[in-house]
């Protein structure tokens, strides 16, 4: 008889456990999951990533820890690489002459941040999910460079221009306090919304330089070379409210 209720005591124990867990849709110990953000209303709804703070797009996934603490991760980043080849068909004014004039010219820059951050949620409940956290950002703001090369062409022979100028980049660093809530409508899969209390310090610019060589038909090549600097900062509180769509999934 003992064996008997202490086997129905295990049977009804684990009955309850498997019970609770499928009475819930949200996301729980283990789960992995990702944030979109939702913009527009309902004719117009799109979606797209979260902002980081160098305002470019961004990855933020969350992993449960447990079923109530949650690690946020955050990663952004933008590659500028761009080119432009133009011609035209311009006058020497030292000469008279008509020539081709041909521009190649690129611009690259490279920005990336990263976020780690920690959430506490506390509902009950089967869907209503609020949680309360903070996360660290650091973000850092590429050195740009544009490089000109300039090719002047008439019938005495080519003229060649070459432009470089280099831009020191920057970085950012904020703390974020968030207060936000989730509403599973379906198995892991929630919409919801946050709001940011967050200090930002950023730091851009700093040295610039110039530098130009100019390779003629005839005669002697010309170097010439300044710099400058041009740096600004700014800091303060600010307060930020997103709307996302949570995806999440077991693996």
């Amino acid at each position: 008889m003992k064996k008997i209720i202490i086997a129905f005591t295990l049977i009804l124990t684990s009955t309850f456990i498997v019970n609770a867990q499928q009475d819930t849709l949200k996301s729980r110990d283990g789960d992995w999951g990702f944030v979109l953000n939702l913009t527009g209303l309902i004719d117009n709804i799109s979606l797209g990533n979260v902002i980081d703070g160098n305002n470019n797009n961004s990855i933020l996934a969350k992993h449960h820890l447990t079923d109530d603490k949650v690690l946020r991760l955050g990663f952004g980043i933008k590659s500028i690489s761009n080119s432009w080849l133009l011609e035209d068909s311009i006058t020497v004014v030292s000469t008279g002459n008509r020539a081709l004039q041909t521009i190649d010219s690129t611009e690259s820059r490279f920005d990336f941040s990263i976020s780690v951050g920690y959430e506490k949620h506390l509902g009950t409940t089967r869907r209503l999910d609020p949680f309360i956290g903070a996360e660290i950002v650091i973000g850092r703001i590429g050195a740009t460079k544009i490089d000109a090369s300039t090719d002047i062409t008439d019938v005495t022979g080519t003229e060649k221009i070459q432009d470089i100028t280099q831009i020191d980049g920057g970085f950012n660093f904020g703390l974020n306090f968030i207060a936000g809530f989730n509403y599973f409508f379906a198995e892991r899969i929630s919409i919801g919304a946050e709001i940011n209390l967050g200090y930002l310090y950023s730091s851009v610019g700093g040295d610039m330089s110039h530098s130009r060589n100019i390779t003629p038909v005839s005669g002697q090549e010309i170097n010439d070379f300044s710099d400058s600097k041009n740096k600004s900062s700014s800091r303060g509180f600010n307060v930020n409210s997103t709307g996302g769509l949570m995806l999440s999934f077991f693996f």
